[in-house]
């Protein structure tokens, strides 16, 4: 059974934080009361999901169909993986293009076997490990309709992806950590990763550390996209002699193999062909025609060859394209149909203004944030290593007022590492209840609520204090600070003076940035902090925070993240120093928030409780030590043309997902003309249709 979360999509967006609580509690009594008077609605109608309506025949269209959408992020181009950094928008463009992993999303709290890829996957303990068997179907062939997809194709991804040529270019990722022999691999110690094996054309298998078990999100192990060897490297095969696989030569008489940081360099990086930028034979429901760097325009075609996903839904949409767009200029494009849809909108005046346009044929769908939006901090140098200079700069920074300016009502402020989409989020407020608790359990939820973090409300007294009780007492020449004389704090540390400066990476043209800005710019020089910002472009803000360098050059910057669907943030905060500032981008090394996040990890799947108390414990250590500055959650909002239909990204988590199901086509009915509305009644008209279901 399906084991959908409905996330509130109307009663999330009242109008403050206070109506977005008394909204949860109003959702979860009424779940409670439908539940108790054995209530079934499914008995009086017949509602049809948009798989139904997919899979039932959408019309077809005499012209080819098209559809241009916006968003804010603009690409860099990061089309391969997410080892290189993790763009929003590039990570949509891989989702278009890369498909037929064995295990797919299916809910918020679940992997599924993706039986359109998979025959079957057996799972078989050998000694403490786990052996996971995958045998796949054997139609898979990739968008050029010849190259067939097998077994090889899914070990080449393990070879390649945890290849040491690919960390000494610069790729960061331990997202195969959990297999044996990994380690040894990744190294180069071996050219063998014994964990992996090609056992025959179509079945390979994966063997998982016992140490990395139980996982949570257990499925999650299974994942893997197959990429062409033909294209990655083109003089290379998979080769497995019984202990693991490996590359080899195509060349017999190869004195080595061509599997070079040199080769890889060219097949992946060139400007012109490279896989990175533009990769030509992909999996997905549709493939990459065109990309200019410089606009930021993808162009994408439907793949002719994709046999459909785990619902067997394949797209009708035949053309696609990606733009970035502006907040200042959206909405007339919206208007004017040069573009057709506007993705994850969160700025107030956008929301409003696309509200407005629905006489004109516009429609919405709005879906709570599986992330939150911060400020990041470097942990790993400078002021903000320093716990409480980053607890002194979250009591200068007046989280309300943001919201209000930059969110209008469709935010809501969050103190720690979560976001107001997710299901442990939802039942820590009460509108949620996983599993059909009872008795004691029951009560046991009932206990827990988010109200032991600290809030950080502005408090210059509090912050001047920590800062003074953490020794930046000093000035410039090392004499006593005096706020009557001196600007700028000074620490000693490791025998040398150490200034409290900031200095600030902010995105030329964001406007949370500009408000973060303003506010920090007169409440920290106040206490004694030199505060310097430098605009930049948003790609040379992410190289900084991935330290493409090496290092950050700035240590703060305001940015927003959406959480992997399987929430597991042990690898997001190690304290392993190989990793730490790259997949550890906050640069933290605190071995208690690391080991509440392996308590998340190893918690038995289905034990929903004991994870839900092992991620408050988790996000309340990450409220109190700050590696970040938590600022807000929001309610997305996409505005599109009434002509695209069947179109529910509420259900299916991002576009490119949804966008398999929808087709363009002429609405069947025309948009009555209504009067206009002010802000409060145009969002009570956009949260009629809202529910909550109960996790079983």
């Amino acid at each position: 059974m399906r084991k959908l979360i409905a996330l509130l999509l109307a009663m999330v967006l009242l109008c403050s934080s206070a109506g977005f609580a008394e909204a949860l509690d109003t959702a979860a009594t009424e779940a409670a009361t439908a539940d108790t008077t054995g209530e079934d609605t499914a008995a009086e109608e017949t509602v049809l999901t948009p798989a139904d309506i997919a899979l039932m025949g959408r019309p077809v269209s005499e012209e080819p169909t098209h559809i241009t959408v916006g968003n804010t992020t603009k690409v860099s181009g990061g089309f391969f993986t997410s080892m290189w950094s993790n763009n929003t928008s590039d990570i949509d463009v891989r989702t278009m293009i890369h498909g037929y992993s064995p295990v797919v999303w299916d809910s918020q709290v679940e992997f599924v076997l993706d039986h359109m890829v998979v025959e079957s996957v057996e799972g078989a303990a050998d000694g403490a490990n786990t052996v996971y068997t995958i045998t796949l179907q054997q139609d898979l062939v990739y968008s050029d309709g010849e190259t067939p997809i097998t077994a090889a194709d899914y070990v080449f991804s393990y070879l390649l992806c945890a290849s040491n040529e690919l960390m000494q270019m610069g790729a960061e990722s331990t997202q195969f950590a959990h297999i044996v022999g990994y380690e040894e691999y990744n190294s180069g110690e071996s050219d063998v990763f014994s964990g992996v094996r090609l056992l025959d054309e179509y079945t390979y298998s994966i063997t998982v550390k016992g140490s990395h078990e139980p996982f949570f999100y257990n499925y999650a192990y299974l994942r893997t996209n197959p990429y062409p060897i033909s294209v990655l490297a083109p003089d290379c095969a998979v080769a497995d002699d019984g202990d693991g696989a490996y590359l080899t030569s195509l060349d017999p008489e190869a004195e080595e193999v061509p599997f070079t940081v040199e080769i890889l360099t060219e097949t992946i990086f060139n400007e012109e062909t490279g896989y990175m930028y533009r990769p030509s034979l992909t999996s997905g429901p549709y493939t990459l025609t065109a990309y200019d760097a410089e606009s930021g325009q993808v162009d994408f075609a439907i793949n002719p060859y994709y046999k459909g996903n785990y619902e067997g839904v394949v797209p009708v949409i035949d053309t696609i394209t990606l733009v970035p767009v502006l907040p200042e200029t959206m909405i007339e494009q919206l208007a004017s149909g040069e573009v057709d849809l506007l993705n994850k909108c969160v700025d107030s005046d956008v929301i409003l203004g696309g509200m407005a346009l629905a006489a004109d044929g516009i429609t919405s769908r709005n879906y709570a944030r599986l992330g939150y939006g911060f400020c990041a901090f470097a942990c790993e140098a400078g002021p903000t290593q320093f716990e409480a200079v980053r607890q002194a700069i979250a009591y200068s920074f007046d989280q309300d007022s943001f919201i209000a300016e930059y969110l209008g009502s469709f935010g809501i402020a969050v103190y720690s590492y979560y976001g107001i989409g997710q299901w442990m989020t939802l039942a820590a407020m009460g509108a949620l209840l996983p599993g059909n608790a009872e008795g004691e359990e029951a009560l046991a939820w009932g206990e827990i609520n988010l109200d032991g973090l600290n809030h950080y409300d502005p408090d210059p007294e509090t912050a001047l204090n920590l800062l003074i009780e953490d020794g930046w007492t000093l000035n410039e020449d090392g004499e006593p600070f005096d706020p009557e004389v001196d600007t700028v704090r000074y620490k000693e540390v490791d025998g040398e003076l150490m200034s409290l400066t900031i200095r600030f990476a902010k995105v030329t043209g964001n406007e949370g940035a500009d408000l973060v800005v303003e506010q920090l710019s007169e409440t920290l020089p106040a206490l004694g902090f030199e505060f310097i910002v430098e605009e930049m472009s948003f790609t040379d803000m992410l190289a900084d925070y991935y330290r493409e360098n090496g290092e950050r050059q700035y240590n703060m910057n305001f940015m927003a993240t959406n959480f992997a669907n399987a929430f597991d943030p042990y690898y997001t905060f190690i304290t392993d120093p190989d990793v730490q500032a790259s997949t550890n981008t906050s640069g933290i090394s605190d071995e208690e928030l690391m080991n509440l996040a392996w308590e998340m990890h190893v918690t038995q799947p289905g034990q929903y409780l004991t994870y839900e108390e092992n991620w408050l414990a988790f996000i309340t250590r990450f409220n109190e030590i700050l590696p970040a500055m938590p600022i807000y959650s929001n309610i997305y909002f996409d505005f599109f043309t009434d002509w695209l239909q069947n179109y529910e990204p509420a259900t299916y988590y991002s576009w490119p997902v949804a966008i398999l199901y929808a087709y363009y086509a002429e609405p069947e009915e025309v948009v009555e003309e209504t009067p206009a509305v002010d802000a409060g009644e145009a969002m009570d008209e956009a949260t009629g249709d809202g529910e909550i279901i109960i996790l079983d």
